[in-house]
């Protein structure tokens, strides 16, 4: 069982129409919700932990999970609305957000919503946590409180995905970034996140200090220079990406995470134990699955993850 806990939205994608105008077309988003869905298509047993909206909204989310095999037993419904966020795609593919999330379902979770589900989590393989949902007040306390309880039972993996105008308090988030360190078995940062965070500080000596205190396996995502695994006391592996013609970015992060999490299970690998003494050639194996599954990704619109059978 591998659980992706917190955010769910809307990605209102802007096209331009035969005439000129500009509009929005929604698409069901959010980065943990992304991964989750990517898990489901794959043929994980996973399962979405968030809260879900009863808006029209929340019924596309609803409806596109169910589709997507994902288990629904830690979800929260509320009558507060999903969060959207609107995505400008540029020439190459990259997406801006601007977000619309006050008083939203997912922003306003607190502990005692989640409270039922801590002896589950803790019973499951892997719990994936990051994204917006960490990153905003309330439901950043709240999740960060549901890691603390679950840290030492199941391997925990903290994709960052810093979205830099949803921090309100940008000394505040990274006080929480470095407790997270001391708790989560694995990082994921792009090399956008980490100088957001840290500036020119020395990666290598910060990654070593996370090794130190815990963390199995520490990824750095380069763009176009591939994807780096520190891991086993400062060993490295990069894997390089295979061009593709780029529709646009939305979930390309998050089919990484998902395609990576299904690879170790698939290799039985996803044990705290099992990811302290990791092989070279599993993480290489690894890697290569969790590239492929993003690839696939960006040459959709929207965030589209690929099912199992269209990766071969």
């Amino acid at each position: 069982m591998i659980i992706c806990a917190g955010e769910s939205l809307i990605d209102m994608v802007s096209f331009a129409t035969e005439n000129g105008e500009v509009q929005f077309s929604p698409h069901v988003g959010g980065s943990i919700l992304n991964s989750a869905i990517a898990l489901g298509r794959l043929g994980a047993d996973t399962y979405f932990c968030g809260a879900i909206s009863n808006d029209t909204f929340g019924g596309l989310i609803q409806d596109c999970y169910r589709d997507s095999r994902v288990q629904e037993d830690f979800i929260i419904k509320t009558n507060r609305p999903t969060t959207l966020a609107y995505s400008d795609i540029s020439d190459d593919g990259i997406a801006q957000y601007r977000f619309v999330d006050e008083h939203s379902a997912g922003r306003l979770i607190d502990k005692n919503s989640l409270k039922p589900f801590v002896n589950k989590i803790k019973n499951s393989k892997a719990l994936l946590v990051g994204g917006l949902s960490l990153q905003a007040e309330p439901s950043g306390t709240s999740w960060q409180w549901v890691v603390e309880q679950v840290a030492g039972y199941c391997v925990i993996y903290f994709d960052a995905n810093i979205r830099p105008n949803f921090i309100e308090d940008k000394a505040k988030y990274l006080k929480r970034f470095t407790q997270l360190t001391k708790k989560v078995d694995i990082i994921k940062v792009s090399e956008e996140d980490y100088s957001y965070l840290y500036g020119e500080h020395d990666f290598a000596k910060l990654s070593s200090e996370w090794l130190e205190k815990g963390v199995k396996l520490i990824i750095l995502t380069q763009g176009e220079k591939g994807t780096k695994v520190i891991y086993s006391g400062g060993k490295e592996i990069t894997v390089g990406v295979e061009p593709v013609k780029v529709i646009d970015t939305i979930a390309a992060g998050d089919s990484f995470n998902a395609g990576f999490l299904f690879d170790l299970d698939k290799q039985k690998m996803l044990d705290r134990k099992k990811l302290a003494s990791i092989s070279t050639s599993t993480l290489h194996k690894t890697l290569t699955f969790a590239n492929k599954v993003a690839r696939f990704t960006v040459t959709q619109k929207g965030a589209n993850p690929p099912w199992l059978d269209e990766l071969k």
